[in-house]
């Protein structure tokens, strides 16, 4: 099945950067857009001070996402970051819809047998069954 728009949700909680190395992976087998998508958790508050605190978060976030989308530049590959204010499982499924994505690739923790319940908290495992095109994680 060829890929044309991959999608990589960071959170920095992967240090060795799995998902983003095997999306670019995908993307040079496919010559497949990613996007790199980041959810700055919303806040539910009515304070003026919060479109502040999202600009800062956004300026912060969007200087780390260039150590990411840099691979994917030198590889001559199509990669544009993506940073969104909401909840992080619902802006994703949602933004998978809006923006025709074929494949999600995102890290995922492995699952602790002795408590599998905790499992079904994660924003992967979300993720992977509400959105309606393939997921692949990463673990």
């Amino acid at each position: 099945m060829p890929y044309q728009h991959l999608l990589v949700p960071i959170d920095w909680s992967d240090p060795d950067q799995r998902a983003p190395q095997a999306a670019l992976e995908l993307a040079a087998q496919h010559q497949a857009m990613t996007t790199l998508i980041y959810v700055i958790e919303a806040i539910d508050d009515d304070d003026e001070d919060l479109e502040t605190f999202y600009a800062e978060a956004e300026r912060r976030v969007r200087d780390r996402l260039q150590s990411v989308m840099q691979p994917f530049e030198q590889a001559g590959l199509s990669v544009r970051p993506e940073i969104v204010v909401g909840q992080k499982a619902r802006t994703i499924v949602h933004y998978t819809a809006a923006q025709s994505v074929d494949l999600i690739v995102m890290s995922s923790e492995r699952v602790d047998l002795q408590r599998p319940e905790t499992a079904l908290n994660s924003i992967s495992h979300q993720v992977s069954l509400f959105c309606q095109c393939p997921v692949m994680l990463i673990k």
